[in-house]
């Protein structure tokens, strides 16, 4: 639309597919404000279709709306904050079941090809049917991400999550993660 204002729209067959595509139509879309020599950036984009869930095929198909704040402080350090809300009706023993969450970034660049990440994240899953297990979701996760060639990314985190109204991990309300992953982009 202009140098800091992009829009896109699409429309697929049910959200939360890749394999097995739904036979409803969804609207995908996003409204993106950045300007090219600025520090900050919005995005909001949707997921937004019957938003039931389809008993027969035992198939989700939420509403999502998801927002996305960047601001560059300077060279080395980087924030994200993002929140979403999704909700879906007809959910077997449920009804309508809905959700929302926030995140932060923090990101520091160390050397050009290394910056660390810390993440702080709250998921609310009130009916527990996104993650099967009803409760407040807190995880803070700590990552390197080290580039030694530009086209391969590896990225070691430790990660903390908790549920204080359930037990999801292993019949524990906590679970310590130690993970990593290797990225090869062509």
């Amino acid at each position: 639309m202009t140098d800091a204002l992009s829009v896109q729209a699409g429309l697929v067959l049910g959200s939360d597919v890749f394999i097995d595509p739904s036979d409803e139509l969804t609207f995908l879309g996003s409204v993106k404000w950045a300007p090219p020599a600025g520090r900050d950036s919005v995005l909001f984009s949707v997921i937004v279709g019957p938003g039931r869930f389809n008993a027969g095929r035992n198939f989700n198909n939420p509403n999502v709306f998801d927002l996305v704040y960047t601001h560059q402080f300077d060279t080395r350090i980087a924030y994200n904050f993002e929140t979403l809300v999704g909700y879906q009706t007809r959910v077997p023993d449920v009804g309508t079941a809905h959700w929302f969450g926030i995140l932060n970034y923090l990101t520091y660049t160390f050397a050009p090809r290394v910056s660390g990440t810390v993440r702080l994240e709250v998921f609310d899953d009130e009916q527990g049917q996104r993650t099967g297990f009803a409760g407040l979701y807190t995880a803070l996760t700590a990552g390197v991400t080290v580039k030694p060639r530009p086209s391969v990314l590896f990225r070691p985190e430790l990660r903390y999550d908790y549920n204080d109204q359930s037990r999801p991990f292993e019949n524990k309300p906590g679970l310590l993660t130690a993970t990593a992953d290797l990225i090869l982009r062509w």
